[in-house]
């Protein structure tokens, strides 16, 4: 700000011992000595006369932005007149830059700049103190201030995102719809700005995904998400994070996509541990759900190589190779279908020794073992089946 007052105190200077017109000249005194509206009203008229006139303009930015600095933030009116204020003196720059760049092209820049800084960082303090709806109106009167810079979007979508989910813990579906449409429409801003910072745009396509997801518009969602993923291929905790959306909905051709790339990511980079035992169980159920055994069982084999004692992985794994089975069978491929059958029995047997009160270990091996022709073996554990379940349904 001091090199912006000492810029405006050379051109006064020149000003006054030039041919400068009466309401040029006082509109250079009064914007220094802080008289902003007298300023703008001999700015104004001086325009009327001389519209393309470079220096008029950038007094007037200087007047508007004047305007902006003696608000005070406990008036009602503060962020209704600050947008005005912002808009006129960013306009009133842009124009001095277009009229006059090698006078006051630097000058309106950093002007600019000001403007920007001063709300947005009023911003992140209120964003610190968990003041959302300051927040959110601070970076909004940045992005009036600069609407060239992407940052004041961005933050202001994050604020936004903290008062939309206030309003859905509250109940308050139609502030929630409202305030996450300003949030896709923050983004989108950010998305046309193009931001150098690749990171920028990725999180700003995931966060769009993400809001589409809660407004429930998924065919958005998704395409949201690919833009994210096309710009960063291996980021695997946002591979996961869609997968589970999409798990969420039943969109298991979706799920499956990104669970396996996300795990095909890890594998790569030998990031695998056992934590990841629980998204290869999703992608196993997944794949169940798609009626793709083969791969399911690939699936829920990972999951016991990090888990081995695993009992619902043990019994997913179990039905699967059943099915499998049965698939088999019913394609005429019976060497094929006692393979599964056998797996399943082999596991069955497994989990019985581990919990022998589960009906559904022994009704599930009781079929493989018929499939396999073991018809005394079928009814045994065929009846302990019914015994168990009876016995369970008369607790």
């Amino acid at each position: 700000m001091q090199r912006y007052m000492m810029a405006i105190t050379a051109l006064l200077v020149v000003g006054l011992v030039g041919c400068a017109s009466k309401e040029k000249t006082g509109m250079k005194i009064y914007v220094q000595q802080g008289l902003y509206d007298k300023a703008i009203d001999q700015g104004q008229q001086e325009l009327a006369k001389n519209p393309d006139d470079g220096d008029t303009h950038y007094f007037l930015g200087a007047a508007y932005f004047g305007k902006d600095q003696e608000l005070s933030t406990e008036d009602a009116a503060y962020g209704d007149s600050a947008q005005v204020f912002l808009e006129k003196a960013f306009q009133h720059f842009t124009r001095a830059k277009e009229l006059a760049e090698s006078s006051w092209g630097l000058s309106a820049d950093d002007n600019i700049v000001a403007m920007y800084a001063r709300h947005f960082n009023r911003g992140v303090i209120a964003t610190k103190n968990g003041d959302h709806v300051t927040a959110a109106m601070e970076y909004k009167l940045a992005t009036v201030a600069d609407p060239e810079n992407y940052n004041g979007y961005y933050h202001r979508a994050g604020a936004l995102w903290q008062l939309a989910e206030e309003a859905r813990e509250a109940g308050e579906e139609e502030d929630f719809d409202e305030i996450t449409g300003l949030i896709v429409t923050s983004l989108d801003q950010v998305l046309d700005l193009e931001p150098d910072d690749k990171d920028v745009t990725v999180a700003a396509y995931q966060t769009k995904g993400d809001v589409l997801y809660e407004r429930g518009d998924l065919a958005e969602a998704q395409e949201a998400y690919r833009r994210a993923v096309q710009l960063d291929p291996e980021n695997y905790k946002m591979m996961t994070t869609m997968a589970e959306r999409f798990y969420n909905e039943q969109d298991w051709d979706n799920a499956a996509a990104y669970f396996q790339d996300a795990l095909s990511v890890k594998e790569r980079l030998n990031l695998i541990d056992s934590d990841d035992a629980a998204i290869y169980s999703a992608l196993g159920n997944t794949l169940s759900k798609l009626e793709r055994r083969q791969e399911a069982i690939a699936a829920y084999t990972k999951v016991l190589d990090l888990t081995p004692t695993d009992q619902a992985t043990m019994y997913n794994l179990m039905v699967t190779h059943y099915k499998a089975g049965e698939d088999a069978e019913k394609n005429g491929d019976m060497p094929t279908a006692k393979q599964h059958y056998n797996q399943a029995i082999g596991i069955g047997d497994q989990l019985i020794g581990i919990d022998a009160k589960r009906p559904e270990y022994w009704q599930v091996r009781g079929l493989c073992k018929r499939g396999v022709g073991d018809f005394a073996g079928a009814a045994r554990d065929l009846k302990e089946f019914q015994d168990l379940r009876a016995s369970a349904g008369g607790r």
